[in-house]
């Protein structure tokens, strides 16, 4: 910066600071190579006597992808206004990302109007651009109405209406265009891979990944994370650790936090604690994703103590937490039954630290003091609390009163939930344990025929096992296994009919 700054002075001196040659490459040195010095590039611009289109759409696109994305369209409606210089088919685009980013579909749209008139309304960059901006603002018809006009269609094109549907509307659509696209790209995997994610279809995610490995295209950050996410929600050991292999020969050891926060997270879904310790005793310099995502999975594993020596240990080391820090932190406390701390750490969490709690902390507290027995505790808690409790937390209460056998406040929270979800099976089956427990047959009939008169049954339990990196999921009840695993089940049942014929012979 200090050597770009000696470099105008010099141009200043010699007279050319009017000059378009030397002003492009300044301009676009200080707005988009350097985004931290826009202020410096917006001086050059405010001096500058002729400005050219190239000029305009430099400052518009930096704006667009700054903190305060508005500014593009004060230099748009500059042009716009005097009519010079003239819009290009790089200005629209430009203006359209900034509509996007502000989620302002009346300007969007204002937008689209002026390219039209303009005559670029036919032009595939701003046509990108405006499914791009439908398809953000989770306008679907729109952006569908302009790719259906477009005489033009490239890679790009097909891309963004795919990531608007994955994102916003129908997957079954956005898998429907992307096999009916002319050519796929790295982008058009990740737009699939991180759709797919969102929806909570995390196996097909990883059929997409691995489409795009039998392609022989390389993953980018975008995919990499994706299938990270997929990986952790499926508990899928192998293909996780085969992409943090993949992403360490690429990058060596030098991941970004976010990159970090990722794997540490999915390598405690998929059980594997000691891996991630490893990635976090890695990282040289530790910030509050990394240290967050190590309270969580301690957490989630039941080592409450370990999460509130991490907790000790970031605070110490001048890592201010943040509100999902806390989440971590009190259901740590939860489940190794630390009541006293639990309490201490959410006073602390806004006197200290100074942030407010949301629903989820109340959650926390709640769950925490009901699993601990501290029934009448919890719901003076609940009722004392700013915020209105929710599912989670009437859940939470009912579940501690089906363990501690507590039946008047379990039927409070049983009919409280059910007044919301009527048709959750899991409800009625709690209810049922808790009259069960207390041996109040008349109520428990009364229950089964409550769920009988709405059709309610209870969902079958599923688990998954990973066989040669591939996930296979079982529901009870199903007989519908992989092959190599009927196999075995085959083999099982035979040995069985075996010993049951020669029973004396075993013996």
């Amino acid at each position: 910066m200090q050597e770009a700054k000696k470099l105008h002075a010099h141009i200043i001196i010699n007279g050319f600071q009017q000059q378009e040659f030397y002003l492009r490459k300044l301009i676009t040195f200080f707005a988009i190579s350097n985004p931290s010095s826009l202020d410096y590039a917006r001086l050059i611009f405010d001096e500058i006597q002729h400005k050219s289109t190239f000029i305009y759409n430099t400052m518009i696109r930096a704006y667009s992808a700054s903190c305060n994305p508005q500014n593009s369209f004060v230099l748009y409606n500059h042009m716009h206004r005097n009519g010079r210089p003239s819009v290009d088919k790089y200005t629209f685009p430009f203006v359209l990302k900034a509509c996007s980013v502000l989620g302002d579909i009346q300007k969007g749209e204002e937008t689209h109007c002026q390219a039209v008139k303009n005559g670029f309304s036919g032009n595939v960059f701003v046509q990108n651009s405006l499914i791009h901006f439908y398809g953000s603002n989770a306008k679907i018809s729109s952006a569908r109405f302009v790719f259906d006009e477009m005489f033009e269609r490239d890679v790009a094109t097909w891309t963004t209406l795919v990531s608007c549907y994955a994102n916003h509307g129908s997957i079954e659509t956005a898998c429907k265009l992307f096999k009916e696209m002319p050519e796929k790209s790295v982008v058009s995997f990740s737009a699939m891979i991180t759709g797919c994610v969102r929806k909570g279809r995390f196996s097909e995610a990883l059929e997409f990944f691995r489409e795009l490995q039998i392609r022989g295209l390389e993953p980018n950050d975008s995919t990499v994370m994706g299938v990270i996410s997929a990986s952790a929600n499926l508990g899928s050991l192998d293909t996780g650790k085969w992409i943090h292999s993949y992403i360490r020969n690429k990058k060596g050891n030098r991941f970004d936090s976010y990159m970090n926060t990722a794997l540490i997270d999915m390598y405690f879904k998929c059980g594997s604690i000691k891996d991630a310790i490893h990635v976090f005793e890695g990282v040289e310099v530790k910030l509050v994703g990394e240290w967050t995502a190590m309270i969580s999975g301690m957490a989630m594993h039941g080592f409450g103590e370990r999460s509130v020596e991490l907790f000790e240990n970031m605070v110490e080391v001048d890592v201010k937490p943040n509100a999902i820090t806390f989440v971590g932190l009190l259901s740590g406390c939860t489940h190794a039954g630390l009541v006293e701390e639990g309490l201490t750490y959410f006073k602390r969490m806004k006197s200290e630290f100074g942030i407010e709690p949301t629903i989820e902390h109340f959650g926390c507290v709640v769950d925490l003091l009901s699993r601990a027995g501290l029934i009448a505790q919890a719901v003076t808690f609940m009722n004392n609390m700013p915020l209105k409790a929710n599912a989670a937390i009437w859940g939470a209460i009912l579940n501690a009163c089906r363990v501690h056998k507590n039946v008047e406040v379990g039927e409070l929270a049983a009919r409280w939930l059910l007044r919301e979800e009527p048709w959750n099976a899991a409800i009625y089956m709690s209810l049922l344990s808790l009259y069960t427990e207390a041996k109040r047959w008349d109520d428990v009939n009364m229950v089964k025929r409550e769920m009988k008169e709405i059709g309610s049954r209870k969902s079958p339990g599923c688990s998954l096992v990973e066989v040669n990196g591939v996930s296979y999921e079982f529901v009870a009840g199903d007989k519908s296994y992989p092959p190599a695993l009927q196999v075995s089940l085959q083999i099982d049942r035979s040995i069985k009919e075996v010993k049951e014929d020669y029973s004396c012979w075993w013996d």
